[in-house]
């Protein structure tokens, strides 16, 4: 562990925070991002501003991994629209044994770096975190932070045991699942049901859970979703996502990341967050008439948007 050679792709929210958590520990952290926003936060540095105290870190942000070492553990902490791109460029830093997590937004994204990377390197993960990005280079924790990761074949492994260890030595809290794909699931019907409306309502997770109509609207999406699982044989009841409503509620002032890139002039991102919602329903034949309703109208809210994150 003390040798470990840890890779972050992406110095957004996300990246900064757990790069630095896992730097502050003393581990060695590479960050990777384009080419413009590298050369920017070489200049400016990075910072963390956790729940515990703010530091700095001071460490490199790569764009070209043609000199980087093969690498241990990789952390994709990009937009879910640039998976496929990013995988490609990771091909030359893997070793056999790397593991690869990914902390994103969506539901496909350990399908596609699966296939790209080979699928015993790949682990699954959900994150449970809240932050903001101040001046660009500063990562504000808003709530406490979870990991819960595991294998995707369900089964105990070594590297499960390993990567909880890095966890620990950087504090940060997580659970080690051999439920994962039923885990990755629940946490992203939650998800897309409070950032599409949320997106759409201009409203916080509390606006929209003490709005009688506005909550009604996110439990008919969530069964809807609910469907879609268990077409694929992943088993989410409502009892879960309740369980999950609950302990989200406690820091349900914050603004859910689609609404955070639309009041930033960004585009969100729509398409992994209900667009294959959409795609599923179709392929499987399933009614999920909410669903479509939320994403036709997303859809002219982004005509109205600029970039895409």
């Amino acid at each position: 562990m003390e040798n470990a050679k840890i890779l972050i792709y992406g110095t957004g929210i996300v990246g900064i925070f757990f790069g630095g958590m896992l730097a502050k520990a003393g581990l060695a952290v590479t960050f990777a991002d384009r080419p413009e926003r590298a050369e920017h936060l070489n200049e400016t540095g990075l910072e963390v501003q956790s729940m515990d105290g703010s530091f700095t870190i001071d460490a490199d942000i790569v764009s070209d991994l043609s000199e980087v070492e093969p690498q241990d553990f990789i952390l994709i902490c990009v937009k879910a629209i640039h998976t496929y791109e990013i995988a490609l460029n990771l091909l030359p830093i893997l070793k056999p044994s790397t593991a690869v997590l990914s902390f994103q937004n969506g539901l496909e994204n350990e399908n596609i770096l699966s296939e790209l990377l080979g699928p015993n390197l790949v682990m699954g993960s959900v994150l449970l975190y809240h932050g903001k990005l101040e001046e660009g280079y500063r990562s504000v924790q808003v709530s406490p932070a979870q990991v819960i990761f595991g294998e995707l074949d369900h089964q105990p492994s070594e590297r499960e045991e390993w990567l909880s260890s890095i966890f620990s030595k950087a504090d940060i809290d997580h659970v080690v699942s051999h439920h994962i794909n039923q885990k990755i699931w629940e946490h992203f019907i939650w998800n897309s049901a409070f950032n599409s409306i949320a997106a759409l309502t201009n409203s916080t997770v509390r606006e929209i859970i003490e709005h009688q109509a506005g909550y009604a609207t996110v439990e008919k999406m969530m069964r809807e979703m609910i469907r879609l699982a268990a077409a694929e044989g992943v088993n989410v009841g409502l009892t879960s996502l309740e369980e999950l409503n609950r302990e989200q509620s406690k820091y349900s002032h914050v603004k859910p990341a689609m609404l955070q890139d639309i009041e930033a002039g960004r585009r969100p991102e729509l398409e992994p967050m209900l667009g294959i919602v959409i795609r599923k329903a179709k392929r499987l034949e399933i009614s999920a008439p909410v669903c479509n309703s939320l994403y036709n109208l997303l859809q002219l809210v982004c005509t109205h948007l600029d970039t895409e994150g």
